[in-house]
């Protein structure tokens, strides 16, 4: 009886705090992709204010040469890497949590299966 309140005790304990790591999770991802947004924002905010003042005067624009335009593009390619490596943390983050209510039923099957036992 005693070995039996142990474990049930136990397998509440594991439960627990595997939803704490998901919700953890979850908030750092969302966290993440809030931060990409806003970045995305402000690129495209930057990217027509630059617009506009080529557009108003282009004669500011003559001495630039090919390493701004190597950097622009090097920075446009690391949002979108960034953009790829969040789409993928959120993928696994789901693939976990979906991993994780599976061992919670199975716990609980078993928790229940224990109670069905000691009646």
């Amino acid at each position: 009886m005693q070995e039996r309140a142990k474990l049930l005790e136990e397998i509440e304990k594991k439960t627990l705090p595997s939803t704490e790591i998901t919700d953890n999770e979850s908030q750092t991802d969302d966290r993440q992709h809030e931060k990409l947004v806003q970045a995305n924002n402000e690129l495209q905010s930057f990217k027509n204010k630059i617009e506009r003042v080529v557009t108003k005067k282009p004669h500011l624009f003559d001495g630039i040469d090919e390493e701004t335009n190597e950097r622009l593009d090097h920075l446009i390619s690391t949002l979108e890497n960034q953009g790829t490596q969040i789409d993928t943390l959120q993928a696994e983050r789901d693939q976990v949590e979906k991993q994780l209510q599976s061992e919670v039923k199975e716990l609980q099957r078993f928790k229940n299966t224990l109670n069905s036992l000691d009646m």
